[in-house]
């Protein structure tokens, strides 16, 4: 059965994202900023080199709603790349596309054995539908 509750609506399903800090946000020291946003909407980290992973549920696409667009000027305030980024070619972050983009990220930069697995607290099932 379809776990969402609204045709189309969400996914209650866990998903996986590759979050990247470019040079130009490494150089500015936003890491710490970006990883306390998606704290805050109750990611997990669950891998870290010079890249971030993130997982939860419809992680990809809130990941790039937090990002904001690509290209800067047409970023919202509030967003990562709408507070920090200068130009298009500097847009500070790189965020998986879709469920499918990430997975493949996500091999390209990670052993399996290099990724945490978090077990879904009663925390957070207040917020799922059972």
């Amino acid at each position: 059965p379809d776990p969402s509750p609204f045709k189309g609506g969400p996914s209650w399903t866990r998903e996986r994202t590759l979050v990247a800090v470019k040079p130009d946000g490494v150089q500015r020291r936003l890491v710490g900023d970006v990883i306390q946003r998606f704290e805050r909407r109750g990611f997990t980290l669950v891998g870290m080199k010079m890249l971030q992973v993130w997982e939860g549920y419809n992680v990809v696409r809130a990941s790039r709603a937090m990002i904001g667009h690509t290209d800067s000027a047409e970023a919202a305030p509030g967003t990562i790349r709408g507070d920090f980024s200068v130009h298009i070619s500097r847009n500070v972050i790189h965020a998986s596309d879709s469920v499918e983009g990430a997975q493949r990220e996500i091999q390209l930069w990670f052993q399996s054995s290099e990724l945490v697995s978090w077990a879904d607290t009663a925390q957070h099932s207040s917020i799922h539908p059972a």
